[in-house]
């Protein structure tokens, strides 16, 4: 059901389109990082509580999408909770733009391209609604794959982009079918086309399950994470992404045909060794590779560096004992040569070429979002909440603490910094923080 349409355009102010937060990890290549240079670690410490806004429910897993909205004129903070409650914001004022009651069980966040608003949810649905109003503009079902009775589960945050001339191709996996022991968890990556796109809105391209190791019974692998995309050295568009168990591997893909570029295989210390973060990439020449880089990590406690073109290991660093939880679903952030990552209840931050550890901060509690950057150079500044109800700020730089901010629930959703504003949400309520006037 639609909601009240904001009247407030004129508060909001169009801004270049690198400072807005379209997607889960920022961009396509997820590298965390904004170029607003209005939150940096000189201004962390002040900022204020600028507005807060229900979201209709507790629950806050998926993050927050900011974009402008040329229709209404207005820049625009976009949330799906895990009930399927859909709800537009003004990102200056909070006002109410639209919302929108969906299909339930949303663990996607949402991804803004064009006019349209990209999520999915645990029945296979990956649905497109209108950025400026909220309605239905297509809806794309995974299709039941015998011996299960239906379709995957929808966990992933889509990518979205361009890669063969026809208009926007929508990326995301799902982790298939859910049973007691998971028997039929027989998961795909997906490319299916978006709103626009020459070849119609919502149709399949492709989809991928060539898993090396899909279980003794062939009906296991499928994906959780996020998956990014990027142009390697080649020219090639992939696909980057992890699987889950008994897999527990990073895959490349031709974005356009849907084949393996490369698979690599990340360590296996138990039967639950999920890839359940998303990559971070650095795309071809960036800190002295050639190649572009993919950064991940996983349920086995270990931060990769692999070559982008190859997939050959290029450094690891241990961050935790393997685990069967889930504290290895934090997405790492990249800028410049510093690479930043939670685990556990850590915060590490690393030299991006050599995998050697700048700095390592414990919060508090355990981090299941993944960090967010801000500031100009020498002046940034990173976000990422707990479980424990708290948002933090750190320095880039030290790692020193600078910012905090107590909420109402657990922070499992990641944060968005854009046009001056940090946006996260928590216990049912989203939170816009910017420095003072």
């Amino acid at each position: 059901m639609l909601g009240p349409v904001s009247t407030a355009g004129a508060a909001s102010r169009a801004v270049a389109a690198s400072d807005y937060w379209p997607m889960f990890g920022h961009d396509p290549l997820h590298s965390g990082v904004s170029s607003d240079t209005a939150i940096g670690a000189s201004t962390a410490p002040g900022l204020a509580k600028r507005w807060s806004q229900p979201l209709g429910t507790a629950s806050d897993q998926p993050s927050p999408a900011v974009a402008y909205n040329a229709a209404l004129k207005e820049t625009i903070v976009y949330y799906v909770t895990y009930t399927g409650v859909v709800s537009a914001f003004n990102a200056s004022t909070g006002t109410l733009v639209w919302r929108r009651s969906v299909t339930p069980d949303v663990f996607s966040s949402p991804a803004v391209y064009g006019n349209t608003v990209y999520f999915g949810n645990n029945d296979g649905n990956l649905e497109a609604l209108d950025a400026a109003t909220g309605a239905v503009q297509c809806t794309f079902t995974v299709p039941v794959m015998p011996p299960a009775k239906k379709p995957g589960r929808i966990f992933s945050s889509p990518v979205v982009g361009s890669v063969d001339g026809t208009g926007p191709t929508v990326f995301f996996g799902d982790a298939g079918v859910s049973s007691p022991t998971e028997a039929q968890n027989a998961g795909h990556m997906w490319a299916i086309t978006g709103v626009g796109n020459t070849a119609g809105s919502c149709k399949e391209k492709w989809a991928y399950d060539a898993w090396a190791n899909k279980g003794t019974n062939g009906t296991m692998t499928g994906v959780w994470d996020e998956p990014a995309l990027a142009q390697d050295s080649s020219g090639t568009w992939a696909v980057v992404f992890g699987t889950s168990n008994p897999d527990g591997a990073v895959y490349a893909l031709n974005a356009v045909t849907g084949a393996r570029l490369w698979r690599f295989q990340t360590v296996q210390t138990g039967t639950d060794q999920d890839v359940g973060a998303g990559p971070t990439i650095s795309a071809p020449g960036g800190n002295g590779f050639a190649d572009g880089v993919v950064y991940i990590d996983g349920k086995d406690g270990v931060e990769y560096a692999l070559n982008l073109l190859t997939g050959t290991q290029i450094w690891s660093y241990t961050l935790g004992a393997g685990s069967t939880n889930s504290l290895a679903v934090s997405e790492a952030a990249l800028s410049g040569n510093t690479l930043v990552v939670g685990f556990a209840g850590s915060v590490f931050a690393f030299n991006a070429t050599t995998g050697a550890v700048i700095w390592h901060a414990k919060p508090g509690g355990t981090i299941q979002a993944s960090p967010a950057i801000s500031g100009g150079p020498g002046n940034q500044v990173l976000f990422v909440g707990d479980l424990t109800d708290h948002e933090y700020g750190y320095s880039l730089a030290s790692g020193a603490q600078i910012f905090s901010a107590a909420t109402t629930g657990e922070i499992q959703d990641s944060s968005a910094v854009a046009v001056g504003t940090l946006y996260f949400a928590s216990g049912g309520t989203l939170y816009a923080y910017s420095p003072p006037d």
